[in-house]
């Protein structure tokens, strides 16, 4: 495992790389998450083979937390930064919600440096109802705090049969959420990012080949917004697993077959 930052300027993107493999797949993350939020995943991609690197977006983890708003064209340059420093091209991408929105821009703006992408439980644009919900998130950070904010999250990303299930787990969650260090405004600052990204006239410009991911019990970005990106991109494939929002973590093997899966008909090997 190697960790490091590549600095922009004043920026400086932290990042950490695990595995050695001839091929690399970068992970961005959600709104609020650093990369431990990739805790589940790492270790089953890196022991396909995969060299796997991981980062925190700018707003959170050890990178530069600038003012906000941020923008997702912003972020998916942040990125571009990290892969130029790091000399990552060729390389596969996944993100999820937030980092599916980065991922998105940094397909049409950098496609050519892209094996395959992942979009997974994401949108090309926001409805009403998501962009409220997701408004709200920052309200309550900001009013109430992060702690208070990571609880009343919870609902709107574990599906019910998780909180059914695993009742204990899903505190568990909550409470390893409650401990991140991120400031409520670099929150807000990143969630701006997700609320006001708009790519549904340009995606179509994406001929990387691409799998879209929604989950069965997503409330938020409900599968029926990630079928509109799906069906806007002209080289897509589909894949439902179970869970909620969250359904990497509810329900890791699931989703991460459904990658691995995908980079590997994607691979040059």
């Amino acid at each position: 495992m190697i960790e490091g930052s590549v600095s922009a300027g004043a920026l400086d993107i932290h990042y950490r790389v695990t595995g050695d493999g001839p091929e690399t797949l970068v992970l961005i993350n959600g709104v609020g998450d650093d990369l431990e939020a990739w805790a589940n995943q790492v270790d089953d991609f890196a022991g396909t083979g995969l060299r796997v690197v991981s980062f925190d977006n700018r707003g959170v983890g050890l990178s530069s937390q600038p003012p906000g708003p941020y923008t997702s064209p912003e972020m998916a340059a942040d990125l571009e930064v990290l892969a130029t420093g790091l000399g990552l091209a060729p390389f596969h991408l996944a993100g999820v919600s937030m980092g599916g929105v980065i991922a998105q821009e940094y397909a049409i703006a950098y496609g050519h440096r892209l094996r395959s992408l992942v979009l997974a439980n994401t949108y090309a644009a926001a409805d009403p109802f998501t962009r409220a919900a997701f408004e709200s998130w920052a309200v309550v950070a900001e009013m109430a705090g992060m702690a208070v904010m990571m609880r009343q999250q919870a609902p709107w990303i574990y599906s019910p049969g998780f909180y059914a299930r695993h009742p204990e787990r899903v505190e568990e969650l909550i409470a390893e959420a409650q401990k991140s260090t991120q400031p409520a405004a670099a929150f807000a600052a990143q969630t701006a990012a997700l609320v006001a990204h708009d790519a549904a006239g340009r995606v179509g410009a994406i001929t990387t080949p691409t799998l879209v991911i929604a989950a069965d019990d997503d409330i938020i970005i409900r599968p029926a917004l990630s079928r509109r990106l799906y069906a806007a991109l002209p080289d897509a494939t589909w894949s439902s697993v179970p869970g909620g929002h969250a359904a990497f973590w509810e329900e890791p093997r699931p989703w991460n077959l459904a990658v691995i899966d995908f980079v590997r008909a994607h691979g040059a090997l």
